[in-house]
């Protein structure tokens, strides 16, 4: 089975194979350049609010590949829920669970955690929840890739600054 990468680098591929065959010696370049332009355009929107959890995380991914295309490893990607209610408070809690014990042994230099959601303050109060609970220097050479509102910046990397996370700040 084909994982998204080689789907699409094969699409790509393919496209522009049989843009090229089709084209005349002089207007080739224009059409080629055409159909690369229109797959690169292929990124995921922003989503409504209120879209559902596997729309987040299509577009936390798609943030990933934009801003942290450097990182070789697969993201860990966590769509931080909006709602006020215990369910979501638990979800909040077990996240951040879950990232914290996995400091060390899935979450290895070279790693990259994506974390993001509809709300950037509920986000925000988890990234600063998070900065409390990780042990000194557990995140060292991981990237953390917040997808938020990019005037927190100073104050999410200062939060985190204490795990040794690279930290990028993105606007939504």
């Amino acid at each position: 089975m084909m994982n998204k990468w080689t789907a699409g680098a094969f699409a790509i591929a393919a496209t522009l194979a049989l843009a090229a065959c089709g084209a005349s010696q002089d207007d080739s370049s224009g059409k080629i350049a055409s159909v690369a332009n229109a797959a690169t355009k292929n990124a995921v929107l922003r989503p409504s609010a209120n879209a559902d959890e596997n729309s987040w995380g299509l577009y936390l991914a798609d943030q990933g590949k934009e801003y942290a295309d450097d990182i070789g490893m697969k993201p860990f990607i966590y769509v931080i829920p909006t709602a006020d209610n215990d369910i979501a408070d638990e979800r909040r809690k077990n996240d951040t669970d879950s990232i914290v014990h996995g400091a060390g042994s899935i979450l290895i230099p070279g790693a990259l955690l994506i974390l993001g959601g509809p709300d950037a303050s509920i986000t925000r109060a988890f990234v600063e929840g998070l900065g409390k609970e990780v042990k000194p220097d557990m995140l060292k050479g991981v990237t953390v890739l917040v997808v938020s509102d990019a005037s927190q910046k100073e104050l999410l990397s200062k939060t985190l600054a204490p795990t040794g996370a690279r930290v990028r700040v993105v606007s939504m």
